[in-house]
C-alpha cells in the first residue's frame, strides 16, 4: 500500500490528483453551457444539419466530454473519500472522520440547493454527490477487488435500465409510420397511435422549434421571478423525481472505482508508465470506438430523428453500452493525464493544479458566470455551438486566474474552506 502515497508534494498534496480535479471541473463546463445557455433541444445547432464548425465541434464535445467529464469527476470524489478516511483505518481508528464525510455529505446537500435556489443551476451535481455519499459509507472497508465487482453490478444494472427505457421509447416511435398512414386514410386511432403521433411530433418541434415558443423560453428564463420557478421545476426533475436514483446509482458506481484505484495508486501517479499506457489504450479503444460507432449512426438521418429509419435493436444496444463506453473513455482521459503529468510535458501544471485545489469554488463561479451572461444579460437562446465552447474557454481561463490569484493568500478556496468548517465543526482547518 505504500505506493498509494507517492509521489506528494511539498505541501502533503498528490499533485496528480490536483491536476485531474484540475480538468475534469474544466471539462464539465463544455457540457453544462450547453443546457445553461440554449433553449429547445437544439444545442445551439441549426437543422437540417451541416458539417461545420458547430457540429464538428458537437461531436468532439460528444467523443471526450459528455460523459467522462463528469465521470472523471465522480472517480475523484470517491478518491477524495478514501484519503480523507484513511485515519478511521489502522490499528487505532479515529472513528469521527467517520461523522465528519457524513456532516459533508449534508453539506454538499444544501450546496446543491444553493446552486439552483440561488446561482439558477438546476443540472447540479452536488445534491446527488451528498446522497451517493452517503451510501458510500458501506463500501468503506472494501478491497479493491470489491469495490470493482459493485460497481460492475450496479453499472450493469443501470446499462439494463437503459436499455429497457430506450426500447419502451423506441416501439412508440417506431409505431408513428403506420398511425400516420392510418391518419391519412382517415381511419380511428388508437390511444397508443395518437401518443406515437404526438411524440414524434414534439420531437420534432424542439428540432425546428415554433419562434413564438422559442421567445417565451427565453422570456421565462430572462425575468427573475420565471428564472426562479423554471430552476426550480428543472432541479425537482433531475433530483426528486423517480429517475432522479439512476444518477444516484451512477455516481456510486463510479465512486466506488475511485476508491479503487486511488487505493491501487492509479489516481495519485504512483503506478508504473506502462500500466497507465494499458489503460489508455484499452479505455480509448473499446470507448472512443463505441463512441464514434454511435455518432456515425446517428449521422445517417443528420442527427436527427427519422421514425422510418429506426432500428430498435441497435437503439437498445446504443443505450446499454453508454455507460461502459462512458467509463472506457474517463480511464482513458485519466491515463494519458496522468503520463503527461508525470513526463513533464505539462511542465508543473501551475493553473491546472490551482483549479483542482479549488474545484468546487471553480464549480460554483462557473455556475455565478454562467447564470449571470445568459439570464443576466439575456443572452440565452443567443449563441451558436461555436460560441458556447469559446464562451466556455473564457472561463476556464477567468477561473484559473481566480483560482491562482486566491491561493497566492489563502491555502484553499471560500467554498472549500466552507464544506471542511462545517464538516469538521471548525472554523480554523488547514487544507488537506
Amino acid at each position: 500500500m505504500s505506493g498509494v502515497y507517492a509521489p506528494r508534494g511539498a505541501d502533503g498534496r498528490f499533485p496528480n490528483l490536483d491536476v485531474l480535479r484540475g480538468i475534469a471541473v474544466c471539462a464539465i463546463l463544455p457540457v453544462n453551457i450547453v443546457v445553461m445557455g440554449t433553449v429547445d433541444d437544439r444545442e445551439g445547432l441549426l437543422y437540417p444539419s451541416r458539417w461545420n464548425l458547430d457540429r464538428i465541434l458537437w461531436c468532439v464535445e460528444q467523443l471526450l466530454f459528455e460523459g467522462p467529464a463528469r465521470g472523471l469527476f465522480t472517480l475523484l470524489f470517491g478518491a477524495g473519500m478514501a484519503l480523507m478516511l484513511k485515519s478511521a483505518e489502522g490499528d487505532q481508528p479515529q472513528i469521527w472522520v467517520i461523522d465528519a464525510w457524513a456532516r459533508r455529505c449534508v453539506v454538499l446537500l444544501g450546496m446543491g440547493v444553493t446552486q439552483f435556489a440561488v446561482f439558477m443551476w438546476p443540472g447540479e451535481i452536488l445534491w446527488t454527490y451528498g446522497i451517493a455519499g452517503l451510501f458510500l459509507l458501506a463500501f468503506r472497508p472494501c478491497r479493491p477487488r470489491t469495490l470493482c465487482v459493485a460497481a460492475a453490478v450496479l453499472l450493469l444494472g443501470l446499462s439494463g435500465l437503459r436499455a429497457y427505457d430506450t426500447n419502451k421509447t423506441v416501439q412508440v416511435y417506431a409505431s408513428a409510420p403506420a398511425a400516420a398512414a392510418a391518419k391519412a386514410e382517415g381511419r380511428p386511432l388508437s390511444e397508443a397511435q395518437e401518443a406515437a403521433l404526438k411524440a414524434v411530433q414534439s420531437a420534432h418541434e424542439a428540432l425546428y422549434p415554433n419562434p413564438s415558443n422559442t421567445a417565451e423560453q427565453i422570456e421565462q428564463r430572462t425575468h427573475l421571478r420565471s428564472l426562479i420557478a423554471w430552476s426550480a421545476n428543472g432541479w425537482v426533475w433531475r433530483h426528486l423525481s423517480t429517475w432522479s436514483w439512476p444518477g444516484v446509482v451512477e455516481c456510486l458506481s463510479f465512486m466506488l472505482i475511485g476508491i479503487a484505484l486511488y487505493r491501487t495508486g492509479l489516481l495519485t501517479g504512483a503506478a508504473a508508465t506502462k500500466t497507465y499506457m494499458l489503460v489508455a489504450v484499452i479505455g480509448y479503444g473499446f470507448g472512443l470506438s463505441v463512441r464514434v460507432a454511435n455518432l456515425a449512426w446517428m449521422a445517417r438521418t443528420g442527427f436527427e430523428l427519422d421514425p422510418n429509419r429506426l432500428a430498435p435493436a441497435i437503439s437498445v444496444l446504443r443505450s446499454f453500452l453508454y455507460e461502459p463506453a462512458r467509463l472506457g473513455v474517463t480511464m482513458g482521459h485519466l491515463a494519458i493525464i496522468t503520463l503527461l503529468f508525470k513526463s513533464g510535458a505539462l511542465g508543473g501544471a501551475k493553473v491546472l493544479r490551482a483549479l483542482g485545489r479549488t474545484s468546487l469554488t471553480t464549480y460554483t463561479l462557473q455556475s455565478l458566470l454562467t447564470s449571470l451572461l445568459f439570464y443576466g444579460y439575456g443572452l440565452v437562446g443567443a449563441m451558436s455551438f461555436t460560441r458556447l465552447m469559446a464562451t466556455s474557454v473564457a472561463i476556464w481561463v477567468v477561473s484559473g486566474a481566480v483560482a491562482l490569484l486566491w491561493l497566492q493568500r489563502f491555502s484553499m478556496g471560500p467554498a472549500e474552506w466552507l464544506i471542511r468548517a462545517l464538516s469538521y465543526g471548525r472554523s480554523k482547518i488547514k487544507a488537506s
